[in-house]
């Protein structure tokens, strides 16, 4: 008997996100679609303390109400042996999203591992692909968990970022892959995992005031980050690391997080950095001469060069072009989310502008 149904036309695992502004300043997702394997799930928005609006005001909102928390899901909690993802996400401008994982994307090895490489067929090939549209003053934070490849496994991901940047479009990104299951004995022993994360400009040009130039623009590529682990003897090229990732950061709304990482790196103890002229204090004098909350900043820091120097942490920061790009690593995942979290609480951020949410990574 013949379905009563119409027949579906969307693929598996493919999502479609839009996320738009309701007025005058509520957010609202006019697009939510998904297929197996991929699942997406909405939960409560981060309510922003401050108002966009006075009175009646017929102006276009500075920020919106509420900051929705979209969590990027997989039945089982990973990615089988030859799945493919593939999500779209477009932000109206002035809205704002926290995406966020509920665990580490387990990356399942395949019933029948081989030593293929990524360039023959067929090959069990586990896939996810993301676009990410952020328009004039909207932002994004992705912070998922960690991803977790298993012994054996293979997986590839590309991630593309299309931002008006001259409009005052806002992105932070965390993308980072752990050793597999150390519980297990597993140090990086699966047989490959590439990553490439992409910034591209869409800002319209300066004759362009209205922005009706979709068909003919040019896209402008920023940044163009990527990782391939390939087998064999992985373990042997990482230096002891269990983990490490990439963060990047640019807009006006994460300019704070961004310059601060650029500051604690700038303050990190280098060979040949101390001043053996310099006058010496006592802990009394020294607090007469600094404000209380620079002297806080002192000992925070100071109590967190001694965590990383402990567990095993490395990490650098840069200016990329008009973002920040950070690096990562550590011996351990627990070191590097506690490191994570540390910096993100310490300066703010974060949980002002995004809510709770965006700290769910390192919880």
């Amino acid at each position: 008997m013949p379905s009563p149904f119409p027949p579906s036309t969307s693929r598996p695992g493919t999502g479609t996100v839009k996320l738009a502004l309701r007025p005058p300043d509520q957010p609202v997702f006019e697009i939510l679609s998904f297929s197996y394997p991929l699942k997406l799930v909405v939960s409560a928005a981060h309510n922003l303390p401050y108002s966009s609006h006075t009175g009646a005001s017929t102006t276009a909102p500075l920020h919106p109400s509420s900051v929705p928390l979209l969590f990027l899901l997989t039945y089982g909690g990973g990615l089988v042996s030859g799945d493919q993802i593939h999500l779209s996400i477009s932000l109206a401008p002035t809205t704002r999203l926290t995406i966020a994982t509920q665990g580490s994307t387990k990356i399942f090895k395949p019933s029948q591992p081989h030593d293929r490489s990524y360039s023959a067929q067929p090959s069990p090939l586990t896939r996810q692909d993301l676009c990410v549209r952020i328009a004039a003053n909207a932002a994004v934070w992705l912070g998922p968990d960690p991803c977790q490849p298993f012994a054996s496994s293979r997986y590839a991901q590309t991630q593309i970022f299309e931002l008006d940047v001259k409009g005052g479009g806002n992105l932070g990104l965390l993308d980072w892959v752990c050793e597999g299951r150390s519980a297990r004995g597993e140090k990086w022993a699966f047989e490959g995992w590439r990553g490439r994360n992409e910034v591209w400009d869409i800002s319209s040009p300066a004759n362009d005031k209205d922005g009706q130039h979709e068909k003919g623009k040019r896209k402008r590529l920023l940044l163009r980050d990527n990782i391939i682990l390939s087998a064999p003897n992985i373990a042997s090229r990482v230096d002891g690391l269990g983990i490490f990732g990439t963060i990047i950061l640019i807009g006006p709304l994460l300019s704070p997080l961004a310059n601060f990482f650029i500051d604690e790196f700038k303050a990190l103890p280098r060979i040949g950095a101390k001043d053996w002229n310099a006058h010496t204090y006592s802990a009394i004098a020294l607090s007469e001469m600094l404000p209380t909350h620079t002297e806080r900043r002192e000992q925070w820091r100071k109590q967190r060069q001694e965590r990383e120097k402990r567990d095993g942490m490395l990490w650098t920061a840069a200016n990329v072009r008009g973002a920040v790009v950070v690096k990562f690593g550590a011996r351990e995942v627990e070191g590097a989310k506690v490191w994570l979290k540390d910096m993100l609480r310490q300066e703010g951020t974060m949980e002002k502008q995004f809510g709770s949410g965006a700290l769910m990574c390192v919880k």
